[in-house]
């Protein structure tokens, strides 16, 4: 389905079928869980936010003005969701010792966590660009976009993200 479909469903929705929201939240789903997840890296957490992204979109749907494409809008309540969200939480420090040379099973959990982990001591809007980015494979712009920002901010705050990232996975990269 392309953004020209999204703009039907929601004229759609806007002139009273429910089904056309449906649609909407069957296409976006996965991808708003996925955002969350990734931001998060909590399960619980996750669903929690998909399911307040997908009530603030119900409620403001007939607000969207459509001068931009419907992902961007969507993408953007999940950015701002999310990181409201992260500034009432308080994210626990976890530290965790780099495997040897081999890598075992047990050693790629470690580090799969020690990712997470550094993912988490990232300031909200480098980790945001950086899971856009690198998750989700959203362009620069399109981030820019997502998030409200510029181009220019978006690719600085994924440059600053993968700066600090290098230094919070020194030992395992």
């Amino acid at each position: 389905m392309n953004g020209d479909e999204d703009s039907v469903l929601v004229r759609d929705f806007k002139n009273g079928n429910e089904k056309a929201f449906d649609r909407l939240f069957e296409k976006y789903q996965m991808s708003l869980y996925s955002i969350c997840y990734r931001f998060t890296r909590n399960e619980s957490d996750a669903r929690e936010l998909t399911q307040d992204i997908f009530i603030k979109i119900y409620n403001n749907l007939n607000k969207f003005n459509e001068k931009s494409k419907f992902f961007t809008w969507v993408y953007r309540i999940a950015v701002n969701t999310c990181i409201s969200f992260k500034r009432k939480q308080k994210q626990p420090e976890m530290n965790y010792e780099p495997p040897g040379e081999t890598i075992s099973l047990g050693d790629r959990v470690r580090m799969k966590i020690a990712i997470d982990d550094a993912l988490l001591k990232l300031p909200d809007r480098q980790r945001m660009s950086f899971i856009l980015h690198h998750y989700e494979g959203y362009t620069f712009n399109e981030i820019g976009r997502i998030m409200g920002i510029t181009t220019g901010a978006a690719k600085a705050n994924h440059h600053h993200a993968i700066r600090k990232l290098r230094v919070f996975m020194k030992g395992w990269i």
